[in-house]
């Protein structure tokens, strides 16, 4: 007898927790208050991943450069005009860019607001003792 779909499915959903019920769980939308959570999310040795929210008719005048890794901009909801280089940008919703490491980023503008994830690579240092 060949096994149905059914049969394939794990175990009883009743036993499932919530995702919240994990001790590295973060909620990346809106929340039951309907604020957005921005700040760190996770940090560890090789990356660290922030959400970060800009307010409506918002704008950011400075420009940053990451010396020790390359960074990953993903726009989750709103728009994100962003100099990266030379260049100005205009990002949308669902839009991900990475910025190599030693290029200048930033002075961004957002008219609707913006959410989004920046994930950062991290250098890996090697501490090795010679004889």
């Amino acid at each position: 007898m060949e096994p149905t779909a059914a049969s394939n499915r794990p175990a009883a959903a009743a036993a499932d927790l919530p995702a919240t019920a994990y001790p590295h769980h973060h909620r990346l939308f809106k929340t039951a208050d309907k604020s957005t959570p921005t700040g760190l999310l996770f940090d560890n040795r090789t990356y660290a991943i922030m959400a970060i929210t800009h307010p409506p008719d918002s704008e950011t005048p400075d420009l940053n450069s990451d010396t020790d890794g390359d960074r990953v901009l993903v726009l989750l909801d709103g728009d994100l005009a962003l100099q990266i280089g030379e260049n100005r940008f205009l990002m949308q919703a669902g839009d991900a860019v990475q910025i190599p490491r030693g290029v200048c980023f930033g002075r961004s503008r957002s008219q609707a607001g913006a959410h989004m994830l920046l994930i950062r690579s991290k250098a890996l240092r090697s501490f090795s003792i010679h004889r």
